[in-house]
């Protein structure tokens, strides 16, 4: 079978890419398929995240039109039987026009229905008439997407480490952890606000944010300017799977998510989560009390509580922590991948 993955960008450090770059490598060395990813800005060897020399890298520059026209192009001289549009937004309306010549096509979304610009839930309604299938990260997503009559399926994001059952959680590491583009869509300077409230009471702990974005300068000033202690922004790493190993838990203060990749990497380490309730990844991962904390959407100071009840209570974070392992098997490649052959062989 052949697949070909559109995506707007496989160079950032971000959830999305870390997706596209972990199902291609997987459909290419475990279902041996032949896989290839058309983007608008990136090279093979540009990519963000490792990707098997089997998947073929095509990098389609210029503006939505010149990208669409491309794709025609590599459709016809590449063959695929399936189009998977992965987390295109926008784009994606405009790519369900193109010219399959017999394959099927699949939108994979990571965004919720629910949020987008209203006239592009209209035309949504339209023009996903002329796509084969759409593949959503929750059960909320699937509600959302009940106007679509073709297929439509939750499969779950895949982890990409493998799960430790025998791990024995660390209770004397003292770092808190939060991963995420610096964006406004994750929403640090909450987690700061929150942070501000408790740091002062817990001068051995420390919060550690790893990523970039375009929000380093406001965090930065902010961190100066309210004199937070013990906060620190690191950048983007390579080796995020050592930084897992040796924290004490996962801290998320999101707006917004589909199915959050890093919580399901934090649960495959064990660590227990904090997060907002926000729509609607975090909730479909958390289960309240038993593998992390929920929190009301957006407020601080019940963020703040949360992470101080964690800090409090070491038997608690030893008992979210198993707990984590054992639901983190969702994510596993075994149970997703056989989820993908099953409905990419029913298209």
């Amino acid at each position: 079978m052949k697949i070909l993955f559109f995506i707007n960008s496989l160079k950032h450090k971000s959830g999305t890419e870390r997706v596209a770059c972990n199902l291609a490598n997987l459909f290419s060395n475990d279902l041996n398929f032949e896989v290839a990813i058309i983007n608008r800005d990136t090279d093979f060897n540009d990519a963000a995240y490792h990707l098997s020399d089997n998947v073929n890298v095509i990098k389609a520059a210029g503006n939505f039109f010149d990208f669409y026209n491309q794709s025609q192009s590599y459709i016809k001289s590449f063959m695929p039987d399936i189009l998977i549009f992965h987390n295109m937004g926008k784009l994606s309306l405009l790519l369900s026009l193109l010219r399959k010549n017999g394959a099927k096509s699949v939108s994979l979304e990571h965004v919720a229905f629910d949020i987008r610009p209203h006239w592009v839930k209209v035309f949504s309604k339209i023009l996903y008439r002329n796509i084969d299938g759409v593949v959503v990260l929750t059960d909320h997503d699937k509600e959302s997407y009940h106007f679509f009559k073709n297929k439509l399926t939750k499969i779950c994001n895949i982890s990409p480490y493998s799960i430790d059952q025998n791990l024995v959680y660390n209770a004397n590491c003292f770092d808190i952890i939060s991963i995420g583009r610096l964006t406004y869509q994750k929403n640090f300077s909450s987690l700061l606000d929150a942070w501000k409230l408790i740091s002062d009471n817990n001068p051995k702990w420390k919060l550690k944010i790893y990523g970039t974005g375009e929000d380093h300068s406001l965090l930065t000033n902010k961190i100066i300017d309210e004199k937070l202690s013990n906060v620190f922004l690191l950048g983007a790493v390579s080796n995020v799977d050592q930084i897992y190993k040796k924290s004490a838990f996962f801290v998320m203060s999101s707006r917004f998510e589909g199915l959050p990749m890093v919580l399901i990497e934090a649960q495959t380490f064990g660590l227990p989560i904090i997060s907002y309730d926000c729509p609607h990844g975090p909730a479909e991962v958390i289960k309240h009390g038993l593998n992390g904390l929920l929190v009301e959407n957006q407020n601080y100071e019940l963020l703040a509580n949360a992470i101080q009840e964690l800090i409090d209570n070491e038997c608690k974070r030893i008992s979210l922590s198993s707990q984590a392992v054992q639901d983190a098997e969702r994510y596993s490649v075994e149970s997703v991948l056989s989820v993908w052959k099953n409905f990419l062989a029913s298209l």
